[in-house]
């Protein structure tokens, strides 16, 4: 071993060290962790931008424009509250008001020939609220229906959600899901051939279905397959370097901290974007398409690089990357044995606090 290679492993291990050290003083009090972020470390610096950026983007939409992200939480909320097996009689007068206020905004500002589908839901679970509700001496209540179906006069309206869950029957057997989860692998090794762009959109119609925070739904698949721009942002994440030259389709999934009202809900967006980007990679799969998820590390230089390259708003963030591909057949994936289930799993287990 070289002189250097000594150093550098005592190097490492007196960081370490003195690391642990300083963290386990920091850990005493929320004072200190705030000093030491604050002063010493600029670990969350961008992140915190990234939430203030997303919260005035979020309010400057709900004072100025129709705020699809309100409409689509406020209307998740009725839905809930319509579906509950002992729903309550009156429901949801807080906000009902603000509902129906950006429902109307969100109509006018599309028109009825370029409406997206999550407006003509939000009018059928409206129509349904309004059906079920029992709004006898709630003036809120009632001067929110006056105020839909006054705008909705001239239209025909049809009920349809919510519906019957049914049995609990599914086309897909538990042994075909099985063997579509262990054909998926994280490959590295990809054809020389382009990657059609309809089957991606086949595999992220998949993915659109995936659930999240009051159905916000606020990622967004980033995907860049021209060549050289390809090639720029494949030497991007840290795990690529070793095949970035082999990856013919490159996915940035960002998360829109928009979507959101409060700072505690800025970890929605990896959560639903995790959420959804499983589907995606499975779906791949079923339209002969491979793919590898990159991790995306919180490194600042990494984030400005990108942010520089793509022109992405301050108020997104970068989740992760996924390459995209034909699989070589001649290629290897690792086999990255998986927990046992006891190491995975624990029923009732009450752990006490050290």
């Amino acid at each position: 071993m070289k002189l250097s290679d000594k150093n550098w492993i005592f190097a490492k291990s007196a960081y370490i060290l003195i690391k642990n050290s300083i963290l386990w003083i920091i850990s005493l009090s929320s004072i200190f962790t705030t000093i030491y972020y604050a002063l010493f470390s600029r670990a969350y610096n961008r992140e915190q931008r990234a939430v203030v950026a997303g919260l005035i983007r979020h309010f400057g939409d709900l004072k100025s424009e129709s705020s699809l992200f309100l409409l689509r939480r406020n209307v998740h909320r009725i839905e809930k509250g319509l579906v509950m097996p002992r729903r309550r009689p009156v429901f949801a007068k807080k906000y009902i008001g603000e509902t129906v206020d950006y429902y109307k905004k969100c109509v006018s500002r599309y028109g009825e020939e370029q409406m997206p589908l999550e407006i003509t839901w939000s009018r059928s679970v409206l129509l349904s609220y309004f059906d079920a509700v029992q709004s006898a001496g709630e003036p809120l209540i009632n001067q929110a229906k006056e105020s839909f179906f006054r705008f909705e006069q001239n239209r025909t309206l049809s009920q349809s959600v919510p519906y019957r869950r049914g049995e609990q029957t599914s086309p897909v057997s538990y042994t075909h899901l099985q063997q579509l989860v262990h054909q998926r692998k994280s490959t590295r090794s990809f054809l020389k051939k382009t990657v059609p762009r309809d089957l991606v959109d086949k595999a992220l119609e998949i993915a659109s279905k995936a659930p999240s925070s009051c159905n916000r739904q606020p990622t967004h698949y980033r995907i860049y397959d021209e060549p050289d721009l390809c090639r720029e942002i494949t030497r991007l994440p840290l795990g690529a370097a070793g095949f970035a030259d082999n990856i013919p389709m490159i996915c940035a999934l960002t998360g829109d901290l928009s979507a959101y009202f409060y700072e505690r809900d800025r970890h929605s967006i990896y959560i639903d974007g995790c959420l959804s980007v499983m589907l995606f990679m499975l779906a791949l799969e079923t339209v002969g398409l491979a793919s590898c998820p990159l991790n995306w590390a919180e490194i600042d230089d990494l984030d400005r690089k990108f942010e520089t390259k793509i022109g992405i708003p301050k108020h997104e963030r970068v989740i992760m990357f996924i390459a995209i591909g034909y699989p070589d057949p001649e290629g290897h994936v690792a086999y990255s044995e998986k927990k046992d289930l006891d190491l995975l799993r624990s029923y009732n287990r009450v752990d006490k606090a050290d």
